[in-house]
């Protein structure tokens, strides 16, 4: 009886429809790119993103050949630096070589293809000059939320990123469990970032937009606090503190006051040791069959895979990876 009063959490109509979506492209493109670093200290001159052959187009037609149905691109990563003429900061494509937004015209190319648009943005910024002041770069990430969700069409995915630096005593990315039980630890829970002003922005504007906030490698599945949409597992098998960390599948979190939130989950990887190109690493390439049981890992724990592939400076997709990913997608086609 109590079950049939208390049914369990069920998908959203917009979580149902993100699902659906099953196989994307994750893409990391900026200064990072350019530097050949993976993690830029905000310092990278804007006018050196200068990429001379940039091609969404190309990006977009290797995903659909790829069996992907939608893509994820880093509209800012850690150092500040935005893929978009945003009118809050100078730190942005307006002071590249002709101004390219690549936002719009990633956006532009994917939907041409058919495939939906999502977009990484760190909250970590170690550009801007007010980041530590929190209720400044709060409102500053809210006023660029409103650039990205009003000015680029349906945005199916906002992945965010960088969320330890103020939430985490460390300011590191790996987690201690220790701080949950210490009220002294200076653990916070998106307090600084004003997260629950951040989200309740994001859906005022789109509602439908699947919001994820990456709970670090050390504990997939896992969700530092509430509120989100989805959750994400970085990488499959990721070993810390010499024993593997698997992804947490259980969908339903219950929040402070008890209710119970069902959270899809995402996984993600990349094709290179890194998450941005770089053309000094040598390397390995993960095979077809390797994608192919990526793919079918998630899918078997009712998950979507968002796999990454980095442009390189001339702004293409490498060509290397396109017999593997078209090899993966006829055996994905096949059944595996």
């Amino acid at each position: 009886m109590a079950n049939e009063l208390n049914p369990p959490a069920q998908p959203s109509p917009a979580q149902r429809s993100w699902q659906e979506l099953g196989y994307g492209l994750f893409l990391h493109f900026g200064p990072n790119t350019f530097a050949g670093v993976g993690w830029g200290d905000g310092r990278f001159p804007a006018q050196d993103f200068a990429p001379a052959d940039l091609n969404p187009a190309q990006w977009a037609e290797m995903a659909a050949e790829a069996g992907m149905r939608y893509a994820v691109l880093t509209a800012k990563h850690h150092d500040g630096f935005c893929l978009w003429p945003s009118q809050h900061t100078a730190y942005s494509v307006s002071r590249s070589p002709g101004q390219p937004d690549v936002v719009g015209r990633f956006a532009e190319a994917f939907r041409k293809a058919g495939l939906k648009v999502g977009l990484y943005y760190s909250l970590w910024d170690r550009n801007y000059p007010a980041y530590e002041d929190d209720a400044a770069y709060a409102a500053y990430m809210r006023a660029q939320m409103s650039e990205l969700l009003s000015g680029y069409g349906d945005i199916v995915e906002l992945w965010f990123d960088g969320g330890w630096d103020k939430d985490h005593p460390t300011r590191q990315w790996m987690f201690d469990p220790a701080w949950e039980r210490d009220p002294a630890s200076g653990l916070r829970h998106g307090e600084r970032w004003e997260w629950q002003a951040l989200y309740e922005h994001i859906h005022r504007l789109q509602p439908d937009c699947q919001v994820v906030k990456n709970s670090s490698s050390d504990w997939p599945g896992d969700v530092r606090y509430l509120p989100v949409d989805v959750r994400t597992s970085e990488h499959f098998h990721f070993i810390w503190e010499e024993r593997e960390r698997p992804a947490r599948l259980d969908p339903l979190f219950a929040d402070a006051n008890g209710q119970v939130h069902y959270l899809p989950l995402e996984y993600c990887t990349t094709l290179t040791p890194g998450w941005f190109w770089n053309e000094n690493q040598g390397y390995s390439h993960p095979s077809a069959a390797a994608i192919v049981g990526w793919h079918a890992t998630a899918r078997a724990a009712q998950a979507n895979f968002l796999l990454n592939i980095g442009p390189n400076r001339a702004g293409l997709l490498p060509e290397y990876h396109r017999p593997f990913l078209r090899q993966a997608a006829r055996l994905i086609a096949q059944g595996g």
